[in-house]
Protein backbone atom coordinates (compact mmCIF):
# COMPACT_ATOMS: atom_id res chain seq x y z
CA UNK A 1 0.00 0.00 0.00
CA UNK A 2 1.35 3.79 -0.86
CA UNK A 3 1.04 4.55 2.93
CA UNK A 4 3.48 1.65 3.68
CA UNK A 5 6.04 3.37 1.52
CA UNK A 6 8.85 5.25 3.42
CA UNK A 7 9.92 8.83 2.37
CA UNK A 8 13.56 8.30 2.30
CA UNK A 9 14.21 11.54 2.87
CA UNK A 10 12.56 11.64 6.16
CA UNK A 11 14.62 11.81 9.17
CA UNK A 12 15.32 8.49 10.71
CA UNK A 13 13.61 7.71 14.04
CA UNK A 14 15.82 7.25 17.33
CA UNK A 15 15.52 4.63 19.25
CA UNK A 16 14.49 5.38 22.95
CA UNK A 17 17.87 6.44 24.43
CA UNK A 18 17.30 4.31 28.08
CA UNK A 19 20.54 4.70 30.44
CA UNK A 20 20.93 3.64 33.85
CA UNK A 21 23.29 5.53 36.14
CA UNK A 22 24.56 3.67 39.65
CA UNK A 23 26.98 4.23 41.70
CA UNK A 24 27.34 4.81 46.16
CA UNK A 25 25.57 7.81 47.91
CA UNK A 26 27.52 10.73 47.63
CA UNK A 27 28.68 9.79 43.80
CA UNK A 28 27.64 13.12 42.16
CA UNK A 29 25.24 10.99 39.87
CA UNK A 30 22.39 12.61 40.80
CA UNK A 31 23.86 16.32 39.43
CA UNK A 32 25.30 14.87 36.11
CA UNK A 33 21.78 12.65 35.68
CA UNK A 34 20.05 16.60 35.85
CA UNK A 35 22.44 17.81 33.33
CA UNK A 36 22.50 14.51 31.15
CA UNK A 37 18.37 14.33 31.13
CA UNK A 38 18.94 17.85 29.80
CA UNK A 39 21.22 17.79 27.22
CA UNK A 40 20.13 14.41 25.52
CA UNK A 41 16.47 14.95 26.06
CA UNK A 42 15.20 12.23 28.41
CA UNK A 43 13.23 11.80 31.23
CA UNK A 44 15.36 11.73 34.59
CA UNK A 45 14.16 9.17 37.26
CA UNK A 46 15.22 10.66 40.35
CA UNK A 47 14.89 6.86 42.47
CA UNK A 48 16.33 8.37 45.57
CA UNK A 49 13.47 11.13 45.42
CA UNK A 50 10.93 8.60 44.27
CA UNK A 51 11.29 6.41 46.86
CA UNK A 52 11.65 9.33 49.89
CA UNK A 53 8.14 10.25 48.61
CA UNK A 54 6.95 7.35 49.38
CA UNK A 55 8.06 6.85 52.44
CA UNK A 56 6.25 9.88 53.21
CA UNK A 57 3.02 7.49 52.97
CA UNK A 58 4.67 4.28 54.18
CA UNK A 59 5.89 3.51 57.18
CA UNK A 60 7.88 0.40 56.56
CA UNK A 61 9.82 2.63 53.33
CA UNK A 62 10.20 4.85 55.92
CA UNK A 63 11.83 3.19 58.46
CA UNK A 64 14.08 0.96 55.80
CA UNK A 65 15.84 4.48 54.38
CA UNK A 66 16.04 6.01 57.86
CA UNK A 67 18.30 2.82 58.74
CA UNK A 68 20.36 3.01 55.73
CA UNK A 69 18.94 -0.36 54.49
CA UNK A 70 17.34 -1.32 50.68
CA UNK A 71 13.70 -1.63 50.05
CA UNK A 72 12.25 -4.87 48.83
CA UNK A 73 12.61 -5.30 44.94
CA UNK A 74 9.14 -5.76 43.89
CA UNK A 75 7.70 -2.12 44.95
CA UNK A 76 10.87 -0.55 43.72
CA UNK A 77 10.29 -2.19 40.48
CA UNK A 78 6.61 -1.03 40.20
CA UNK A 79 7.84 2.23 40.50
CA UNK A 80 10.12 2.10 37.74
CA UNK A 81 7.19 0.62 35.57
CA UNK A 82 4.94 3.24 36.27
CA UNK A 83 7.58 5.34 34.87
CA UNK A 84 7.97 3.74 31.79
CA UNK A 85 4.24 3.95 30.86
CA UNK A 86 4.96 7.73 31.11
CA UNK A 87 4.48 9.05 27.76
CA UNK A 88 6.85 11.72 28.13
CA UNK A 89 9.73 8.89 28.70
CA UNK A 90 8.95 7.89 25.32
CA UNK A 91 11.93 9.37 24.17
CA UNK A 92 14.05 7.80 26.76
CA UNK A 93 14.26 7.24 29.94
CA UNK A 94 17.71 7.78 32.76
CA UNK A 95 17.01 5.77 35.52
CA UNK A 96 19.06 7.46 38.79
CA UNK A 97 20.56 4.63 40.99
CA UNK A 98 18.66 1.58 39.61
CA UNK A 99 19.14 -1.08 39.35
CA UNK A 100 20.63 -1.65 42.98
CA UNK A 101 20.17 -5.21 42.86
CA UNK A 102 20.16 -8.73 40.18
CA UNK A 103 16.79 -8.87 41.09
CA UNK A 104 15.93 -5.52 39.82
CA UNK A 105 18.80 -5.44 36.86
CA UNK A 106 16.58 -8.94 35.59
CA UNK A 107 13.05 -7.19 36.01
CA UNK A 108 14.13 -4.45 34.53
CA UNK A 109 15.15 -5.76 31.32
CA UNK A 110 12.10 -7.93 30.93
CA UNK A 111 9.99 -4.78 31.90
CA UNK A 112 12.14 -3.01 29.30
CA UNK A 113 11.51 -6.65 26.56
CA UNK A 114 8.18 -5.66 26.86
CA UNK A 115 7.54 -2.44 25.66
CA UNK A 116 9.69 -3.22 22.79
CA UNK A 117 13.34 -1.43 24.61
CA UNK A 118 16.28 -2.27 26.29
CA UNK A 119 19.06 -0.42 28.11
CA UNK A 120 21.63 1.42 25.62
CA UNK A 121 24.39 2.42 28.50
CA UNK A 122 24.85 1.37 32.38
CA UNK A 123 27.31 4.17 33.90
CA UNK A 124 29.30 3.10 37.13
CA UNK A 125 29.99 6.26 39.26
CA UNK A 126 33.01 5.05 40.63
CA UNK A 127 34.23 6.90 43.81
CA UNK A 128 36.24 5.91 47.17
CA UNK A 129 34.17 5.45 50.71
CA UNK A 130 35.50 8.49 52.17
CA UNK A 131 35.08 10.23 49.61
CA UNK A 132 31.55 9.41 49.27
CA UNK A 133 30.80 9.97 53.23
CA UNK A 134 32.14 13.07 53.25
CA UNK A 135 29.92 14.55 50.22
CA UNK A 136 26.84 12.96 52.29
CA UNK A 137 27.66 14.10 56.04
CA UNK A 138 27.91 17.39 54.55
CA UNK A 139 24.68 18.58 53.28
CA UNK A 140 22.20 20.63 54.05
CA UNK A 141 18.83 20.96 52.25
CA UNK A 142 16.32 23.27 51.92
CA UNK A 143 12.96 21.06 52.16
CA UNK A 144 10.35 23.07 49.92
CA UNK A 145 12.34 23.90 47.56
CA UNK A 146 14.99 20.88 47.06
CA UNK A 147 18.09 23.20 46.90
CA UNK A 148 21.41 21.06 48.01
CA UNK A 149 24.34 22.85 49.94
CA UNK A 150 27.39 21.35 51.38
CA UNK A 151 29.42 22.34 54.23
CA UNK A 152 32.80 22.74 51.72
CA UNK A 153 31.97 22.47 48.11
CA UNK A 154 28.57 24.81 48.10
CA UNK A 155 27.67 26.32 51.48
CA UNK A 156 25.26 28.98 52.15
CA UNK A 157 25.60 32.65 52.70
CA UNK A 158 24.51 32.84 56.11
CA UNK A 159 25.29 28.78 57.99
CA UNK A 160 22.04 26.49 58.60
CA UNK A 161 20.27 29.46 56.15
CA UNK A 162 18.67 28.97 52.74
CA UNK A 163 20.57 31.78 50.55
CA UNK A 164 16.57 32.34 49.16
CA UNK A 165 14.52 32.43 51.84
CA UNK A 166 16.57 32.61 54.57
CA UNK A 167 14.49 29.67 55.57
CA UNK A 168 16.48 26.66 57.92
CA UNK A 169 18.41 23.94 56.08
CA UNK A 170 18.32 20.50 57.70
CA UNK A 171 19.45 17.12 56.87
CA UNK A 172 18.03 14.00 55.73
CA UNK A 173 17.70 11.04 58.34
CA UNK A 174 19.87 9.01 56.01
CA UNK A 175 22.51 11.18 55.79
CA UNK A 176 24.22 11.26 59.32
CA UNK A 177 27.70 9.93 60.14
CA UNK A 178 26.25 6.90 61.45
CA UNK A 179 24.21 5.96 59.01
CA UNK A 180 26.54 5.91 55.85
CA UNK A 181 28.29 3.10 56.72
CA UNK A 182 25.38 0.97 56.40
CA UNK A 183 24.36 2.93 53.37
CA UNK A 184 27.60 2.18 51.72
CA UNK A 185 27.49 -1.48 53.13
CA UNK A 186 24.33 -2.26 51.48
CA UNK A 187 25.45 -0.88 47.84
CA UNK A 188 28.90 -3.01 48.04
CA UNK A 189 27.38 -5.45 49.11
CA UNK A 190 24.72 -6.03 46.14
CA UNK A 191 26.17 -3.93 43.67
CA UNK A 192 28.56 -6.71 42.54
CA UNK A 193 26.42 -9.05 40.10
CA UNK A 194 24.59 -6.34 38.45
CA UNK A 195 28.02 -4.50 37.19
CA UNK A 196 29.15 -8.07 36.44
CA UNK A 197 25.79 -8.85 34.28
CA UNK A 198 26.08 -5.17 32.39
CA UNK A 199 29.52 -5.50 31.89
CA UNK A 200 28.84 -9.07 30.31
CA UNK A 201 26.41 -7.83 28.24
CA UNK A 202 28.67 -5.19 26.89
CA UNK A 203 26.47 -2.00 28.25
CA UNK A 204 28.88 -0.95 31.21
CA UNK A 205 30.66 2.37 31.09
CA UNK A 206 32.40 3.71 34.40
CA UNK A 207 33.46 7.23 35.05
CA UNK A 208 35.43 8.36 38.15
CA UNK A 209 32.99 10.36 40.59
CA UNK A 210 35.82 11.39 43.00
CA UNK A 211 36.64 14.00 40.03
CA UNK A 212 35.30 17.36 39.97
CA UNK A 213 31.41 17.55 38.76
CA UNK A 214 32.72 19.53 34.98
CA UNK A 215 35.36 17.04 34.43
CA UNK A 216 32.60 13.85 35.41
CA UNK A 217 30.38 15.78 32.84
CA UNK A 218 32.94 16.03 29.80
CA UNK A 219 33.91 12.07 30.51
CA UNK A 220 29.91 11.24 30.05
CA UNK A 221 29.59 13.44 26.79
CA UNK A 222 32.76 12.08 25.75
CA UNK A 223 31.10 8.55 26.10
CA UNK A 224 27.11 9.50 24.20
CA UNK A 225 26.47 11.26 21.41
CA UNK A 226 23.52 13.57 20.88
CA UNK A 227 20.64 11.95 18.33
Amino acid sequence: AAEDIKDPKAPAVRPPLDVAFIGPPGSGKGTQARRFADKFGVCHVDMGSMLRSAAARNEQFKASINQGRLIADDPVCELVAQQLDRPECDPGILLDGFPRTSGQAAKLDQMLSERRRSLSAVVQFDIPDDVATDRITGRLHHPSSGRVYHHSFQPPRVPGRDDATGESLTKRPDDFPDVMPRRLAAYRDLIGPVLQRYSQAGLLKRVDASKPADSVWSTLQSLFKSG
